[in-house]
């Protein structure tokens, strides 16, 4: 039997600012629930695959359990085991979060189908739109993205989701963000050493160049070759403060969906970063001619406004 439509995501509203928990938030939170679990006196703990099975491992490892996991076929409305079923009669069924709760109701049938007991418990749900609540969960009404589901929000992600479809994997390949502030160079061997490598097809030029310099920038992409990239340039109104370029191209790159985040300048990857944990952020040094990513966390004095990001 087929599952009821999907509502629309909450993805494809461009005023929900993602709210992204990390993996260190999703541990926090999911601990603040395994006591319940740990007195229900569980035997084992089953991940539903695949966005379950991180935080069924953190809850299995907690718990000192044996792990199982278990897929969703959405196209057949129906859980398969990954490996041999477990032994264990007493099932924590796991999943990372409940949105109209198709997914856990399906496979938490499929275990009492079995015979087993099963609580249900996700890291979040929807209280909006799921007509299923799991036993033990925390409700958020925000757009929640973990950082396994980065992919969900690229341009081939989100058509796919508009379509009224679930996550598909072949969908959520890595969408690059990336700047071209500097000088713009003349001659070819000047250019490839100092670019990192990416797909056109899978990637946007975001830069703090002016739009006043669109055709410039437009025709430089072109005389090397990548004409075809889709450009976002700084809007002429806005400052060329660098917090306030780096706020620009942290919005920007979560409005079009990228997933990662390339960034020539250190400082600007370290406030890109900390104004957007659910970017993955790269300061690329033509000098090294490598990447290396970036990890920030906003403090007092460091971000340019303490409003939230727009996304519009």
């Amino acid at each position: 039997m087929m599952d009821r439509p999907l509502p629309p995501w909450k993805g494809l509203d461009p005023d929900r600012k993602p709210v992204f928990l990390g993996y260190d938030q999703t541990e926090r939170m999911l601990a603040a629930l395994l006591d319940r679990a740990a007195a229900w006196q569980p035997d084992v703990v089953v991940g539903i695959a695949r966005g379950g099975v991180v935080p069924a491992t953190m809850a299995a490892t907690i718990l000192a359990l044996p792990l199982a996991t278990i897929a969703y076929d959405r196209a057949a409305a129906r859980g398969d085991w990954i490996g041999p079923p477990p032994e264990g009669m007493r099932v924590l069924l796991v999943d990372d979060g409940c949105s109209t709760g198709g997914t856990m109701r399906t496979v938490r049938d499929r275990m009492l189908a079995e015979g087993r007991a099963c609580l249900t418990l996700t890291v979040v749900h929807d209280p909006e739109h799921g007509d299923f609540t799991p036993d033990l969960s925390h409700p958020m009404r925000e757009l929640w993205r973990f950082p396994w589901e980065r992919g969900e929000a690229t341009p081939s992600g989100r058509a796919h989701r508009a379509g009224g479809h679930g996550p598909d994997r072949r969908t959520e390949q890595p969408y690059v963000g990336m700047e071209v502030d500097g000088v713009l160079a003349d001659g070819d061997d000047e250019v490839e050493p100092a670019l990192p490598f990416f797909s056109d097809d899978r990637a946007a030029v975001i830069t703090g160049r002016p739009e006043s310099e669109r055709a410039r920038t437009a025709e430089w992409l072109a005389r090397h070759g990548h004409g075809g990239l889709a450009l976002e340039c700084r809007p002429d109104r806005l400052s060329r403060r660098p917090a306030l370029v780096a706020r620009y191209k942290a919005e920007t790159a979560t409005r079009i969906g990228c997933t990662h985040f390339v960034e020539s300048e250190p400082q600007q990857a370290i406030l890109i970063a900390a104004l957007a944990p659910h970017l993955i952020v790269t300061w690329w040094s033509p000098e090294r001619g490598r990447p290396f990513t970036v990890g920030a966390a906003p403090g007092a004095g460091v971000l340019p406004d303490p409003g939230p990001l727009q996304f519009r």
